[in-house]
């Protein structure tokens, strides 16, 4: 009867040990597969805002006197809704001086950076080259921007909620 007894009690052990590298094999990767959701998660937010981000800004400094209604239109698709409204506010006036100073502005985006991310917001930094023509320029002149871009994520859209340049 004991080695019946002990080799039952050596099976049970046995199990309940097996049964726990089991359990604890199947938490950690559970634990794993959401943690690789997640990055996943935040690359494809980070992606986004940076495009978002290099978007707006290259609409801001690719911007021309002869062009400017369709420019305007541009920036005002990749903005949220209060920022949509100060950029509408301020139109008319920087639609004049462009056509009045016949400006005609290009430029591009060459690096981005996500400074900060969080579940719907982001802050984006952009740096930008250019060129800058007008009626006092004998030739474009170039041009070298850094801006910060903060972001709001609204359904599922990364839309531009502020925009200011920094040194």
């Amino acid at each position: 009867m004991s080695r019946l007894t002990s080799l039952t009690s050596r099976m049970t052990w046995r199990s309940g040990a097996v049964i726990l590298v089991v359990a604890a094999l199947l938490a950690f990767s559970a634990e794993r597969g959401l943690a690789w959701q997640d990055e996943r998660s935040r690359v494809s937010d980070e992606k986004a805002a940076s495009a978002a981000a290099t978007a707006e800004v290259e609409g801001l400094i690719d911007i021309s006197g002869s062009t400017s209604e369709a420019d305007m239109d541009r920036l005002l698709e990749g903005a949220t809704a209060g920022f949509r409204s100060e950029l509408e506010a301020q139109s008319e006036r920087l639609k004049k001086a462009l056509n009045d100073n016949a400006v005609k502005a290009t430029g591009e985006a060459v690096s981005t950076g996500v400074a900060k991310l969080d579940d719907d917001r982001a802050t984006v930094i952009v740096a930008a080259v250019g060129t800058v023509a007008n009626k006092k320029t004998k030739a474009a002149e170039p041009r070298n921007y850094r801006l910060q871009v903060d972001l709001q994520k609204t359904d599922g859209t990364w839309l531009v909620s502020g925009l200011e340049f920094v040194a």
